[in-house]
């Protein structure tokens, strides 16, 4: 097997772009939640550079994570979040940008956590309710097991076509 060649973290959400439409979607308007989560499984198998590994070692430095709103909420139609949650090391945000590293030696030991996220809404009376679902591993190296358990709920849903989509990049802080 082939290592795959780390890609920067600033440049993850052009990669899910690029792995979207290599499967035929529009990331403003995802028409298949199937082909979303083969471009959003490919996304996870690449390393991302420039973590923040406060833990030495520890295998939090990526996470996956799915968050299932699928239900009538009073505040919106129902949603469904693929979200790549990572820290890396501190850093100015400007118009939901990320700027570069402080660099201060007060920040050394500061982290954000940001995350990657794909997410779907669909058709008010869609159901489908789910306990949301969590991962960690080192950087692109989820155990298959946890994908295929991600996977299975993801697709196992009948849900109907999502009428908007959308990928960012955010700051969870």
């Amino acid at each position: 097997m082939a290592v795959m060649t780390a890609l920067s973290w600033r440049d993850g959400l052009q990669e899910l772009g690029r792995l979207l439409a290599a499967e035929g979607c529009d990331p403003d308007c995802i028409q298949d939640v199937g082909l979303a989560w083969r471009a959003f499984r490919a996304f996870l198998v690449v390393p991302l550079d420039g973590l923040f590994d406060r833990w030495e070692g520890d295998v939090e430095a990526d996470m996956l994570v799915l968050e299932f709103g699928v239900s009538e909420w009073p505040d919106g139609p129902p949603r469904l979040l693929l979200a790549r949650r990572f820290a890396i090391p501190a850093v100015e945000w400007r118009d939901c940008a990320p700027g570069e590293p402080s660099g201060g030696e007060d920040d050394l030991d500061l982290a954000y956590t940001v995350q990657i996220e794909m997410e779907l809404t669909f058709p008010p009376g869609t159901s489908g309710e789910a306990d949301g679902f969590w991962t960690a591993a080192r950087s692109g190296e989820f155990e298959v097991t946890a994908l295929a358990e991600a996977g299975e709920l993801v697709t196992g849903f009948r849900l109907e076509r999502p009428i908007l989509s959308g990928i960012a990049l955010t700051n969870c802080n």
